[in-house]
């Protein structure tokens, strides 16, 4: 794509970036942008923000592309650190697609609808929330029939090259979605993994899953902050961390080829940029 041109936007238009980027005081990321979707079967409008480097925009280019979500603080950070990264050669130029909502008034409930596997009364941010839970199917849809193919159809990315990046909530999706749906990814950035979901019935289902023969392997990056253990709150995260990479390993190599670090120092709210760089970095480098 020339520099400089935007793709054809679908029904809402271009968003400015003003307002995607109002928290960081008016600072514009270059080569950044956003886009409002049509609702999806859900009946969800996603917003999408993307960033192109310059390396993409050149012609007949394809690059991987980074889906994360939680854009609401994910969108910057990945933005910059990539361009940080790609700009000292220690990643390929990618394209980074953060997958938002245009009211951020509801960033609680709408992460509690879209991004957990199955309704479950209680946990997360409450029963307020909870009570939409349950939407991640339906999610992981409207990401497969409609986000990634306008992404695909717009932006210089190589379809089939795509990393999922979720933290928390986040973080359970994409373990849910590995294990749903394990062709939609190539690769997954899994920060802090909510594996407690259900009262720990999810990591059961997760120890009792049986993944499917493979041609090629899925990369795994995970990771969780050395101070994420708090049993007494319900929430052993390191242990439950452990776990998921224990069953990894059980899935063997032919399946999956990760990698597990405990952060140290970092807690379920410092984690996020620094395991984002390593990730992108292990999967890249």
């Amino acid at each position: 794509m020339p520099e400089g041109q935007k793709p054809e936007q679908p029904k809402g238009g271009a968003v400015p970036a003003s307002v995607i980027f109002a928290a960081m005081a008016g600072f514009v990321i270059p080569g950044s942008e956003g886009v409002d979707l049509a609702p999806s079967a859900n009946g969800i409008a996603y917003q999408l923000y993307v960033h192109v480097p310059p390396a993409c925009r050149e012609p007949q280019a394809e690059c991987p592309a980074i889906y994360t979500l939680d854009a609401e603080y994910s969108s910057g950070l990945s933005a910059l650190i990539t361009t940080h990264l790609i700009d000292r050669n220690r990643i390929p130029p990618v394209v980074t697609v953060s997958i938002g909502y245009p009211d951020k008034s509801q960033y609680r409930l709408n992460r509690s609808r879209d991004y957990t596997p199955y309704f479950f009364p209680t946990g997360g941010h409450g029963e307020e929330t909870q009570a939409v839970s349950g939407g991640g199917p339906a999610f992981r849809t409207a990401i497969r029939d409609d986000i990634i193919p306008w992404v695909e159809g717009h932006f210089p990315v190589a379809p089939g090259n795509r990393t999922l990046v979720g933290h928390s909530y986040g973080g359970l999706f994409a373990v849910s979605t590995l294990m749903a749906e394990p062709d939609l990814f190539d690769s997954y950035v899994i920060v802090s993994p909510s594996l407690w979901y259900g009262d720990g019935r999810f990591l059961e289902e997760v120890r009792a899953f049986e993944p499917a023969p493979r041609e090629t392997p899925i990369t795994v990056y995970l990771a969780v902050g050395e101070y994420e253990e708090q049993p007494e709150n319900g929430r052993a995260m390191v242990s439950d961390a452990r776990a998921l990479a224990d069953e990894f390993a059980r899935w063997g190599e032919a399946r999956v080829r990760f990698a597990f670090t405990v952060m140290p120092g970092e807690t379920h709210a410092s984690i996020f940029p620094g395991a984002y760089s390593n990730g992108i970095r292990a999967i890249f480098q």
